[in-house]
């Protein structure tokens, strides 16, 4: 009986090590896959790009004014901003799939066909003009010649137009038959007032780089002038009008020899979105009063130099900054599409006033409304006016 106990027990205590071997066998493959699998996953970059809630910063402690007189504010204008987060990896993409306040957009529609490099400089460009333009749009406000238009800049070319293979983009045109063209609607009447078929000279300026991005004003230097003939041709709906084949813009000249100087320091913010915000800024620090009534005013959208005010991207997540700082007020573009407008107003919830607007007049009637001092302003420009005269 112990001989046939001992060897029924023998087989079943042996087969044990081995079920129990192949199990963490298994389970190690298992631990090892999750392990690469979760490593990976920390490794392997989305070719997304995460825009994310960034800050909302005080404008008017940009402005550095010298040569005439300014005035704090103890209300404050603030400009937003936006964080980005290029190619996240693997978890942090499901992460930030999670989040409202997020937009995960394919990384060639933010860069197009530039590097991240090239892309921070084109931004750090486009903010520099933003600056320009803003600056000048404010003192014209207040009464200064800053800014005039001495030509029509080329930015398209019609194909298969008389303009074709004689016009390039980044041309100035700056007369007609030896009349002097100011700006694009100039140019457009002397066309217009022509006949399909006629030869016209057009006087051009044309620079080295020309056809490159020169920005959002349309600056260009002056070089020496081309005079080129032109056969015009005819309006494909309308066979007895003329029609050129371009589409322009006025070509800018900014005033700087005034007797003061305004300057705003952006540090390494890029882009084009706080033209407004900057305007509104130097509108404050100049004048007397104040022109947010004291209140947190936030602001986003890009200037034109007519005081238009242009979409701008990021917008939602700008009005979570703007939220989370607790402003009273968030200026933005009315340009902005429903969808982006319906997602800030939800966002903003009940504490946050958000209003579009359409141009500079339009935000400063609404800072008024809100109590500010708005017509210090025209008073200033005013005072000008009697001073020039």
């Amino acid at each position: 009986m112990e001989e046939l106990s001992c060897s029924v027990a023998a087989p079943t205590f042996a087969s044990r090590p081995r079920r129990s071997s192949m199990w963490r066998w298994v389970g190690g493959v298992v631990g090892a896959i999750v392990v690469s699998v979760s490593l990976g996953g920390f490794l392997y970059e989305v070719p997304y790009v995460a825009l994310m809630p960034g800050s909302a910063r005080d404008t008017e402690s940009l402005v550095e004014v010298s040569g005439v007189g300014s005035y704090p504010s103890e209300g404050q204008l603030l400009f937003t901003t936006v964080r980005v987060r290029s190619e996240p990896n693997l978890w942090e993409y499901v992460w930030l799939k999670t989040d409202d306040e997020v937009d995960l957009v394919r990384e060639e529609q933010v860069l197009g066909d530039r590097t991240p490099d090239e892309n921070r400089e084109r931004n750090q460009v486009l903010m520099d003009d933003s600056k320009l333009v803003a600056v000048a749009v404010a003192l014209e406000q207040l009464g200064y010649d800053a800014v005039w238009s001495d030509g029509a800049y080329v930015v398209e070319v019609v194909e298969g137009s008389a303009a074709e293979g004689v016009l390039e983009l980044g041309d100035v045109v700056v007369s007609v038959d030896g009349d002097r063209v100011v700006d694009s609607v100039g140019l457009g009447e002397m066309i217009g007032s022509r006949s399909p078929g006629d030869d016209i000279v057009l006087g051009i300026e044309r620079h080295s780089d020309a056809g490159q991005d020169q920005g959002a004003s349309g600056v260009t230097p002056h070089t020496d002038g081309l005079e080129l003939v032109v056969k015009l041709g005819e309006k494909s709906d309308d066979e007895s009008v003329a029609f050129l084949g371009v589409a322009s813009m006025n070509r800018m000249v900014f005033e700087s020899e005034f007797d003061f100087s305004v300057v705003i320091d952006s540090g390494p913010v890029g882009g084009p979105s706080a033209g407004l915000a900057f305007s509104l800024a130097v509108l404050d620090v100049l004048t007397e009063g104040e022109l947010t009534g004291g209140a947190k005013v936030a602001v986003t959208g890009t200037i034109d130099i007519n005081g238009r005010v242009g979409r701008v991207g990021g917008v939602k997540q700008k009005a979570a900054a703007v939220r989370d700082m607790g402003a009273d007020l968030f200026i933005v573009p009315s340009g902005q599409s429903e969808e982006e407008l319906a997602a800030v107003m939800d966002i903003a919830g009940d504490e946050l006033v958000v209003i579009p607007v359409g141009d500079l007049d339009e935000a400063l009637a609404v800072l008024a409304e809100l109590g500010g001092e708005v017509s210090v302003i025209e008073e200033y420009a005013a005072s000008n006016s009697a001073t020039e005269n």
